[in-house]
Parts: structure tokens; C-alpha cells; sequence
């Protein structure tokens, strides 16, 4: 298993690991096109924390998901409202 951040979410590494059976997590940079995938995620968790007198609210969101040019492939993206 493989964890890392955004910096290592790279085609590469990616590849490598999924033709050697690395399993891994990467984070990936917030960037609009995300932010618009994860919109009613967003929204739902902003209507929980005011419901719970601001108290943090998560909502989790997974979808395939693929880069304009960087990766080769569509892949599982967990997203965190």
C-alpha cells in the first residue's frame, strides 16, 4: 500500500503500481473541475454543519474520474465535501 499527496499523482507512478499490485492513495489538488464534481456534496455538507450549529460536516463522494492530458485512464476518485 502506497499512501502519498498530491505531488505523487502522477501517470508514472500510477501505472507502476497498478501493473505491479501496489494498491494506492493519493490525494489530489483541489482544482475547479473537482469542485464542481463534489458541488452537491459541497452544498449537503455546508446544510449539515448549519444544522448542527457549525459543527464540521463530511460528505464523501466517489466517481471515476480522469485528467485532461496527464493520465492514460479513467480512475476511482473519493472526493471529501
Amino acid at each position: 500500500m502506497l499512501r502519498a499527496d498530491s505531488g505523487f499523482a502522477r501517470e508514472a507512478l500510477m501505472a507502476w503500481c497498478e501493473a505491479n499490485a501496489v494498491d494506492y492513495v493519493f490525494g489530489l489538488a483541489r482544482n475547479a473541475r473537482l469542485e464542481a464534481r463534489i458541488a452537491d456534496a459541497l452544498s449537503e455538507a455546508r446544510t449539515m454543519s448549519q444544522a448542527n450549529e457549525g459543527q464540521p460536516a463530511r460528505v464523501f463522494r466517489d466517481f471515476e474520474w480522469s485528467t485532461k492530458e496527464s493520465w492514460s485512464r479513467r480512475r476511482r476518485v473519493i472526493g471529501k465535501a
